[in-house]
């Protein structure tokens, strides 16, 4: 019996006594009242921001909800794999065998699918959100009983579904509940990796400095002399203006780092950032030098929440370091309190770069376990 057969799991009575029923669902989809579920949550777990990226996850969409008595009481979404994925910052087989390391995904280990070969692993359900992140939603996601509960039947459909293995990935701060479940239920939880916050506790720029070693603020005052001595200046853009440049830009950015650069995807990803935020949520930040872009930065508002979508630069110029800084850092952190801001959220990567502009770093987890036989399964039609 496989994952699209096995859509409703009736889990029956309550050990603990009494008439509560338990009960879990599963979807191909996050439910119509999914956003009642992630009050407290991150902000990027509600729903238009799990439509920023269609297909980013490589699999079966699939959803876990845990019902008492009709009412969901905690959630958590992914896709079931049926071979590794191409992004091996994504893929569960390269970050538990190790073999993601080089990114800085769970470098430190320990890997307990080393040297393991993908007919062992895989189908695999991963469980995970678009954002790189794994948050437990609904009115229990913080009570470690209602996590271990959600967990046992979700191993238990995984076996009864012909699933290998189960792999949860970037497990937030906010996830510590459903990381003791996890490992209660004999998953090996291990580092990850970090995501760099920034707490707009200042009330303008030199505001913002203070919060900065000495050494630091010299050196951002430093740069920001140069981009002036240069002529560039940093603004924000209204609207759709410039669209051509910012999507040159960021073609540019996707080649430096490796991928093949695709126009049309491009266009396609701000076009639809641009129909799930209004105009007042979303603001471009550019850096102009002589009438030309040199780099830019799209932040989106949820609330008081700031983060970042898009960014590229002209990596033909000299300065592009500096210009992107500015784009992304200085006059956004300058702007943050006057429009309400009260955190801003620069995710993964660059570890170093953002906590010396003042993000902290909060630890993600991961967790993976075997399902069932798999370790007897991976025979020659399936070993790679």
């Amino acid at each position: 019996m496989m994952a699209a057969d096995l859509l409703t799991e009736n889990i029956g009575r309550s050990r603990r006594g009494g008439s509560a029923e338990y009960r879990l669902v599963t979807a191909p989809q996050i439910t119509d009242n999914w956003n009642s579920l992630v009050a407290g949550r991150h902000p990027t777990v509600r729903e238009r921001w799990l439509r920023l990226a269609p297909g980013r996850l490589p699999g079966e969409n699939i959803v876990f909800l845990l019902e008492k008595d009709g009412d969901v009481q905690v959630a958590v979404s992914g896709v079931v794999m049926d071979r590794p994925a191409e992004n091996t910052r994504l893929d569960p087989q390269a970050i538990f065998s190790g073999a993601a390391a080089i990114h800085g995904l769970a470098a430190s280990g320990p890997h307990p699918w080393h040297a393991m070969p993908a007919g062992r692993l895989y189908p695999c359900l991963l469980l995970m959100q678009t954002h790189y992140e794994l948050v437990p939603v609904g009115p229990a996601a913080d009570d470690v009983a209602a996590c271990a509960r959600l967990v046992s039947e979700i191993v238990r459909w995984a076996e009864r579904a012909g699933i290998r293995s189960i792999a949860a990935q970037y497990l937030t701060p906010e996830a510590a509940a459903l990381v003791t479940a996890l490992r209660g239920a004999g998953f090996t939880v291990i580092d990850f990796a970090s995501r760099c916050d920034l707490d707009v506790v200042w009330d303008d720029f030199d505001g913002y400095l203070a919060t900065l070693p000495q050494r630091r603020r010299s050196a951002i005052r430093r740069e920001l002399r140069i981009l002036e001595d240069r002529g560039v200046r940093v603004v924000e853009l209204a609207g759709r203006d410039r669209e051509d440049e910012l999507l040159a830009l960021r073609v540019q950015l996707v080649a430096k780092y490796g991928s093949r650069p695709n126009p049309d995807k491009e266009a396609a990803n701000l076009a639809i950032l641009r129909r799930e935020f209004s105009a007042s949520e979303l603001t471009t930040f550019a850096a102009i030098r002589a009438g030309k872009m040199m780099s830019f930065g799209i932040f989106a508002r949820e609330g008081g929440d700031w983060i970042p979508m898009l960014t590229g630069s002209d990596y033909d110029d000299d300065y592009s370091p500096l210009t992107y800084f500015a784009t992304l850092y200085y006059r956004p952190c300058q702007v943050a309190p006057a429009i309400g801001v009260t955190k801003m959220w620069f995710g993964l990567g660059s570890w170093e770069a953002k906590r010396l502009r003042g993000c902290r770093l909060r630890p993600l987890v991961g967790a993976a376990r075997l399902v069932g036989g798999a370790t007897m399964l991976g025979t020659a039609d399936g070993d790679e």
